[in-house]
Order: structure tokens, then sequence, then C-alpha cells
């Protein structure tokens, strides 16, 4: 099993649905830390992160961020809640943005399974 650290960045995401990660065959990702950026300079948008599950085929909302800063950046895995997202084979990671204008980053542990 061989690992690797991968950082994927997506820049100006807007309001349609953006694929900003999808999990590799014979892979299982652990992502550590999904940040985004609101480059807008005035714009406060609300941010939405959704998983894919390839075996069920359904979308599921992991997250909304409300009525971010213009200039502000976010993580949606921090505090309290979960600091660590595990993602199977095909699982597929996405943003929505009610403005334009942000860019994201993702810092992911793949782990081959072959």
């Amino acid at each position: 099993m061989a690992n690797a650290y991968k950082n994927i960045w997506v820049a100006d995401a807007t309001t349609t649905v953006k694929t900003v990660y999808t999990c590799p065959t014979e892979t299982v990702a652990l992502v550590k830390s999904i940040s985004a950026y609101n480059t807008h300079a005035t714009a406060t948008p609300d941010w939405t992160l959704t998983v894919t599950q390839s075996s069920s085929g359904s979308d599921f909302i992991y997250k909304i961020i409300a009525s971010v800063p213009a200039k502000g950046k976010k993580e949606f895995l921090e505090g309290d809640e979960s600091t660590l997202l595990v993602l199977e084979e095909s699982d597929v990671l996405k943003f929505t943005t009610t403005a334009t204008s942000a860019n994201i980053s993702v810092s992911v542990l793949q782990q081959d399974r072959t």
C-alpha cells in the first residue's frame, strides 16, 4: 500500500456545481483540510460542500457555511466537527457558491489499496 500526499487547488469556483476532487480507483482518501477563500470584493456568499457516495450514487450535503465575508477564508473540517473526511473509491467532493469567485484548497492523503 503506497501513500501519496496531494494538494488540490481549484480557482474561480462559480454558482454551478464544481467537482473539486474524485477519489481514484483502488484508493482510500483521507481528507485533512478543505479550505475556501472568497475572492469577491463585496459579496458574502453561502458555500455548500457535497459528497457523492459512489456506492449509492447519492449526493449528501456535508456542510454549508453561510455569509462568508468578502476576502474571507473558511475551513470545512475544523473545531468540534469532523476534522477528517474519509472518501472511498470514486467518491466525489463538490463545491457550490451563491456568488462567483471562490478558490478551494483540498489536502488529501491517498492510500493505494493495490
